[in-house]
Order: structure tokens, then sequence, then C-alpha cells
């Protein structure tokens, strides 16, 4: 069935990069030079590949699974040079360039991958990637070919020309005298040595221009990201609502309805039989107590009071502990070296809350691991929590387990959410929460 869910509406990037990026290390040098010959060298081989495919996906129209193997494959290759450009020029030039907005398929199944090749086949992002690989691959191959050809005749066209000199003068005739073949060596020499160590300026260029997501394109995933998050929360606060009525009608409201009655039975029995109302009070009191009891769990589940006074850590440990109680043992991973704005806890604390429920309900789990560590280069909140349980918990069509829920709690902190839950067992939740809002 569903092995994997994934919310696509926050899988991107919160805060995408507009600017062109800065480059943290030089152009020229050793690792640049290196990075032009090996990009030639491999340029030879990969710039046939993606040619071949997609002239296989065009001369096969005939062929209906040529057509389609064809292309695939040669949209595949692309996003993984994509994902290969965008390393090597860090690795190379220091540039920061940060993972360019994706469009994604809103659709699961065959239609949703079918969908994400249309999607990324139509994408600027797509074409610009392919332009910027043959720029490369072409300047590489050429500087580098002809870098190699001056140095060749650096080496060799001296020794050639004292040759045909001495030859030449043999018979009458001389063209070109040695002091001039070693004129045109040093000259050929010089050229070599000027392309290989600014060669690489141009692929740094080429990098720059092309690699980067377009301000256009940036901001239409701000766009998008702002929408998606202000549907999140619209949908995330009427879920929320109806909980609160659903917990105050199921709980709350009987308590209520039966101390009402308790206590006009007591009322009535105050002047006949005095030792039965004491008795329904006694009971009125207790059904009073039941009552704050009810509501002390609707407010926990809105703001927990420990939350705020003890901060994230102290929250999730006694979550933990009400999960161990409730039969399910939970090993608990923490790594918070420091308190957190109060709405980035509040949602760490309601993705692990509502998840600990879950299995407690519904997994038939026999243990939990819950791991939430603070990733300080990126400034996010990596949560993740696991069970043994019996699987097929799902995100979308009839969600009783509130994933879905919590899934649009997470877009609206403009985080990343996912469930991994096969038929076969064991459950992961894992959310991204960015703590810079």
């Amino acid at each position: 069935m569903v092995a994997t869910a994934t919310d696509p509406a926050s899988a991107q990037p919160a805060h995408p990069t507009t600017a062109p990026p800065a480059p943290r290390a030089s152009d020229l040098g050793v690792v640049p030079t290196s990075s032009m010959i090996v990009g030639a060298v491999a340029g030879m081989i990969w710039f046939w590949i993606p040619l071949s495919l997609l002239i296989l996906a065009v001369t096969s129209i005939p062929s209906v699974i040529g057509t389609v193997f064809g292309g695939v494959v040669f949209v595949y290759a692309v996003r993984a040079t994509d994902r290969v450009e965008r390393v090597r020029s860090e690795a190379v030039f220091g540039f920061c360039i940060a993972v360019p907005y994706r469009k994604l398929t809103p659709h699961s199944g065959f239609q949703g991958w079918a969908h994400q090749l249309w999607l990324d086949v139509s994408s600027g992002r797509f074409w610009k990637v392919l332009a910027h690989s043959y720029l490369r691959m072409v300047f590489d191959i050429f500087a580098v070919s002809l870098a190699f050809a001056l140095l060749a005749f650096a080496l060799i066209g001296p020794a050639a020309a004292n040759a045909i000199h001495n030859s030449d003068a043999a018979a009458g005739l001389s063209f070109i005298s040695p002091p001039l073949s070693w004129l045109l060596a040093v000259i050929a020499l010089a050229a070599a040595a000027a392309i290989l160590v600014f060669g690489p300026r141009v692929d740094a260029a080429v990098d720059r221009w092309l690699l980067p997501a377009s301000p256009t394109a940036a901001l239409q995933h701000e766009v998008s990201a702002l929408h998606q998050a202000r549907r999140g929360a619209v949908s995330s606060a009427s879920t929320e609502r109806h909980r609160i009525e659903r917990d105050l009608h199921d709980s709350v409201q009987p308590r209520l309805v039966s101390l009402a009655m308790t206590i006009g039975l007591a009322q009535t029995k105050l002047d006949s039989d005095l030792p039965e109302a004491r008795k329904l009070i006694a009971e009125a009191h207790d059904d009073a107590k039941a009552a704050l009891l009810e509501l002390r769990n609707v407010v926990r589940g809105i703001a927990p009071t420990i939350l705020a006074d003890r901060g994230l850590d102290a929250a999730l440990s006694a979550v933990v502990q009400r999960t161990e109680t409730a039969g399910v043992p939970v090993t608990l991973e923490l790594q918070l070296p420091k308190r957190f704005s109060d709405e980035v806890e509040s949602w760490a604390y309601f993705v692990v809350a509502e998840s600990l429920t879950n299995i407690a309900k519904h997994a038939k789990a026999t243990h939990a691991v819950v791991t939430v560590r603070y990733h300080e280069p990126t400034d996010q909140l990596h949560i993740s929590v696991f069970d043994d349980g019996i699987g097929g918990a799902q995100t979308t069509g009839d969600d009783t387990t509130g994933l879905r829920g919590l899934g649009e709690r997470v877009r609206a902190a403009r985080g990343t959410f996912a469930v991994s839950s096969p038929e076969t067992g064991t459950t992961t939740v894992t959310a991204v929460l960015p703590c810079a809002l």
C-alpha cells in the first residue's frame, strides 16, 4: 500500500538564496585548474550521454518503450548533474549555492511519478542545468585541448624546427630559424600556462551565472511557501479548534451535566433526607474535581505549563513518562544546547506528543525512540519518532492518526514533515523545524 508519505508543500527550503553566491575561495590555483582538466576528460564522455539519450527518445518514437526509457533516463541524468555540479562548485570555488526550488507534484503513485517528471522537464531550472553542463563541457574540452596542444608544441617544436631548418639549409632553403622556434615555444608555453591558470575563471563565471536559482524563481518559491504556510496555519487552527470542541463535548460537558444533576438532587434531599443530601454533595465534589482534571487536560493540549516553565527538555520527558505509563517503553535522545522561541518549542512538543499518542493508541508497538537534535549550521531542529509497531500509517485519505494535522502544523512553521510507514511494520515520523522565524 502506501509506504512513504511526504508533505510536498513543505519539502523545500524555507529561505531560498536570491542573491548570487558569494565565493569563499579563489578561482585561481591547483584545485580549480585540476577541476577544469578533470571536467574536460569527463566531458569527452559525458558530452554524449544526455545527447544520446535525447536522440534515443526522439528517434525511437515508433518504439514507445525506447522513447519512454530514453526520456526518463535523460531527465534523471540532468537532475543528477544539477546536484553534482552544485557540490563541485562549492568544493572548488567555495560558492554557497542553495538548493533551488523544485515544484513537487501533489499526486502519489505512478501518476505522481509521471507528473513530477513533467514538472521537472517543463521548469526553467532543468534547461539552465542542461545549458550549464554543455557550456562547461565545451569550454573545458576546448581550453584543455588547446593548452595541451600548446604544451606539446613548446616541448617538441624547437627540436622539430631545428631538424626542418637543417634539412632546409642543406637544400638551400630556410624558413624557421632556431631562435624563432624557441621564441614561439616560449610564447606557446606562456599561452598554455595562462589558459590553465585563468581558464577556471570562466568556469566560475558560468557557475555563478547558471547554477543559482533565478531571482524570479526564488520569489515564486517564497510566495508559494508563504501561501502554503498560511494555508497550513489556517488548517491547523481549524483542526485545533475542532479538537478543543470535541474534548469539551466528550469529557468536560458530561462531567458538568452530572455535577448539575447531582447538586439538584442534593437540594431536594436537604429537608427530607440530610444524610443522603450529604452523600450527593460528596459525589458532586468528586464530579467537580474530575471536571477540573478534564479541563486541565484540555488546557495541557493547548499550552502545556511545563513547556513554558521548564522548557522543551522537561516537557518531552513528561510526555515520554506518560507514554511509558501507557505501556510503551520509550528511549529519549535530546541534544538541546539552549532554549528556543515559544513557537518552535510548541511545534516540536506537539510533533513528539502527537506521535507518541498515536503509538500508544494505534501502533501496537513494544518500543519507541524519540530523537530531537539542534543542527547549528542550518539553525534547525531535527525531530525523529520511531516505533516498531504494525506500520501502515497514512497522512492522506482516511487519516485517523492525526498525522495530516501534524503535517499542516509543521507546514505552518515552514518546516518539512515526512512519514515512512510500510505495511510490513515500523513507522518513522520526521520533522525539520526552522528556529529562525
